[in-house]
């Protein structure tokens, strides 16, 4: 899961800076669309420091740190930059203070980030006329067009971090429900065990102490120790067999809700109107596993679910895209373990790549299960 984390935080810096630098590309661009070379040369230098400071500021920001003690050095740093270069660069670089109002935004308090933009705005106007237009209206278009530049570039950060978030809360939602589930057992086993010991406890010790005064009566007490032992192993069965009968319906519906929480649309598709109880439950896991392991290793933006049955067989699709470069492309253990299930239904399953960027598993097994085949 940290992997994973990490690798998200990679993948949504480098769009957040390959848009940025698209952006501030543009003025050295300009430059050389007026033919001034030397002018191109130093705003790349210039902006291409400011980039890699700009770098460290967004990883930290979409990783939720802090961006350290020396956060207003740092804003200056880029007003220094950015308004110093104003006399030497001329009116190309009148729209370049949208990256001191974007420091502002990511670097300082909420209050001062906010007047920092309405400052940057409101010299813009002035600068606009001195440098370029002396015309009112232009100059208040300059000004304002810098202010929603620089809205929209320090909300492209903020949405990168929520982007993470959601994620990460999709993967902590997943891994809740395994871990309720795991929880419920333990108290099922905790409350069936706990009286069932406690009984088993008193009558030994019933039992031992009977035995130099009236060995029929402690065999007596022995004999319903036993008793109880094999109640408490039958009914622990139960509960085990209990766990592992899904209701494929109800497994169905879930990661459809799980997989739509995440952001993701999923179809499903039905062509089978009824299921052996044990190929159902087999089917019931493989839902579960496939939804969790899409939620987790993956960025689907579309899934597919479709069970459907012919010439006596049901067969199940989970087909979904979104999936990392990093994820490997390997079914997990979960699905080994679920393959050896199906296998001794008489099945088959079948998991990996499909496409650049999909991933699907596929299951056949009996629509009916054979029990005198030896399948168990």
């Amino acid at each position: 899961m940290v992997q994973d984390s990490e690798a998200q935080v990679r993948w949504l810096t480098t769009a957040v800076l390959a848009a940025t630098g698209a952006l501030w590309g543009l003025t050295p661009l300009a430059f050389l669309l007026i033919g001034d070379p030397g002018r191109a040369l130093l705003a790349v230098v210039l902006l291409g420091g400011l980039l890699v400071v700009y770098a460290r500021i967004v990883a930290r920001h979409i990783t939720g740190t802090s961006q350290g003690p020396h956060r207003a050095r740092t804003f200056l740093l880029f007003a220094v930059v950015i308004y110093g270069a104003m006399p030497l660069q001329g009116s190309v670089w009148v729209y370049t203070p949208l990256i001191v109002a974007t420091a502002g935004l990511l670097l300082l308090p909420f209050r001062y980030g906010v007047a920092v933009l309405l400052a940057v705005a409101a010299a813009e106007y002035p600068l606009t006329v001195a440098a370029w237009d002396p015309v009112a209206l232009p100059a208040a278009q300059r000004s304002a067009g810098v202010l929603v530049a620089s809205v929209v570039a320090a909300g492209i950060v903020h949405y990168a971090r929520f982007v993470r978030e959601l994620r990460e809360l999709r993967v902590a939602l997943a891994e809740m429900a395994l871990d309720q589930d795991r929880l419920r057992l333990a108290g099922q086993v905790h409350d069936l065990l706990g009286q069932t010991l406690t009984s088993i406890a008193l009558k030994t010790e019933l039992a031992l102490a009977l035995v130099g005064l009236d060995r029929r009566r402690a065999a007596a007490e022995v004999e319903a120790t036993v008793a109880i032992a094999r109640e408490a192993r039958a009914e622990i069965g139960d509960v085990v067999e209990a766990r592992r009968s899904l209701h494929l319906g109800a497994e169905l519906s879930a990661a459809v809700a799980l997989i739509e929480l995440s952001g993701a649309r999923c179809d499903l598709r039905l062509g089978v109107k009824e299921i052996d109880k044990e190929t159902g439950d087999a089917l019931g896991w493989m839902v579960r596993e496939a939804a969790t392991n899409i939620v987790r290793h993956s960025d689907a933006r579309h899934c597919l679910i479709e069970l459907e049955e012919a010439g006596g067989r049901v067969r199940l699709l989970v087909r979904n895209d979104g999936v990392r470069r990093d994820a490997g492309g390997r079914p997990g253990s979960g699905l080994a373990g679920l393959r050896r299930r199906v296998e001794r239904l008489g099945g088959s399953l079948e998991a990996g790549r499909t496409g650049e960027d999909g991933f699907e598993v596929r299951v056949r097994v009996p629509a009916v299960h054979d029990r005198e085949s030896g399948y168990r």
